[in-house]
């Protein structure tokens, strides 16, 4: 079956040591991969239940497990290509991306999930967040792109609420003797919106109050350097081998302090 095109826009983010990349993905895509985790999605209270975690439930969506399944196959593909242009617009064109696991948060009034980052099996690697759904009580926020990038967080107006905040380090020797701060930033959630960024990047998501459903698909992709292994001139039989290998480690870089760093939610 032939996969079906579509346009999206790139818009890389240059800041302080750091590049991200936002990515608007069409309505229909969106939709589609919506109605696939609606189908995972039979009994939201039993999966809370289920769950050994006090955070929001993920649903698991075996990218690197089901590819024969349309829906993943067009996600995995899409993924794949985004990254890939990631890697290009910085410089590393010649390393090759592989999105190996993907799975998706759903969030409710009160729901949270704290500081983390995410473990990849190689030594660099991608994570992503694609915002699939956002209640009204956080579409009709201020959006800090509107201001210049201000928000004024300390006045308890709750104008952050079901954001996604990034912080990283950017300070060198001098800086960190003078108490300089370190970088952050709240990203609003949009519908469609999908953020490309380095594994390493803490992020959070703070608490909303109100109706309806916060949904987001998060993903992790391995970067395969040229040092790594030359991809280029491998057959099929040994870059399939190569993806076999990492998808059955058990060593993670990264993902809450490095080593057996486990999968982190979004």
């Amino acid at each position: 079956m032939e996969e079906k095109q579509f346009e999206v826009s790139f818009d890389m983010r240059n800041k302080l040591a750091l590049q991200m990349l936002h990515v608007t993905l069409p309505p229909d895509f969106v939709d589609k991969i919506n109605n696939f985790i609606d189908g995972k999605v039979e009994n939201l209270d039993v999966i809370r239940q289920n769950s050994d975690s006090k955070y929001p439930p993920g649903i698991d969506l075996d990218i690197g497990l089901t590819e024969d399944n349309q829906d993943v196959k067009l996600l995995k593909s899409t993924l794949d290509t985004i990254c890939g242009e990631y890697l290009r617009q910085i410089g590393h064109g010649d390393s090759h991306v592989d999105v190996f696991e993907s799975w998706s948060i759903l969030s409710y009034a009160g729901d949270y999930n704290p500081l983390h980052d995410h473990g990849v099996l190689t030594p660099g690697g991608l994570s992503m967040i694609l915002y699939m759904k956002v209640p009204e009580c956080i579409s009709k926020l201020p959006d800090p792109d509107d201001k210049d990038g201000k928000i004024w967080f300390n006045d308890h107006s709750g104008d952050i609420d079901g954001f996604t905040y990034f912080i990283w380090d950017n300070r060198n020797q001098d800086m960190l003797r003078k108490l300089y701060p370190v970088a952050e930033e709240y990203f609003k959630p949009k519908v469609g919106t999908l953020l490309i960024f380095p594994n390493w990047l803490k992020h959070a998501v703070m608490p909303f109050f109100g109706e309806g459903e916060r949904r987001t698909l998060a993903a992790n992709a391995n970067i395969i350097s040229p040092e790594m292994f030359n991809w280029k001139d491998a057959s099929e039989e040994e870059r399939e081998k190569l993806l076999t290998t990492l998808r059955n480690s058990r060593y993670r870089y990264g993902g809450g302090g490095g080593g057996l760093g486990e999968k982190k939610k979004n």
